[in-house]
């Protein structure tokens, strides 16, 4: 298996972990800049090593490629998506931040 497919497992298990923990979910809820963003990320999952702040019409408008979507414990709406051409995607709408999160390398 290619290391791009398997760094991108990475995405998947990083919202089966944050599905179902309050924690995290809290965590990711009062995070508002792309610091407190990345240094979140790193502690639960290190090969996440891309991270932006987007806007909610960036996070809310159809997707061209939909990969998987759903909310969390919390309600947090998520979606995975591809890029076209490019690297998987992961789409977070929290409480004081939007967030878009993808593998660099991949």
């Amino acid at each position: 298996m290619s290391t791009t497919i398997e760094a991108e497992k990475a995405l998947p298990r990083f919202v089966q972990l944050i599905a179902q923990d309050s924690d995290l979910q809290d965590r990711f809820n009062t995070v508002d800049d792309v610091n407190s963003l990345q240094i979140l990320i790193q502690s639960v999952e290190p090969l996440l090593t891309g991270a932006a702040l987007i806007p909610l019409e960036q996070a809310t408008r159809p997707p061209k490629i939909l990969v998987d979507s759903g909310h969390t414990s919390q309600n947090i709406p998520w979606r995975l998506l591809r890029c076209t051409g490019g690297p998987l995607v992961l789409q977070l709408i929290c409480l004081k931040s939007n967030f878009a999160i993808w593998i660099e390398s991949c």
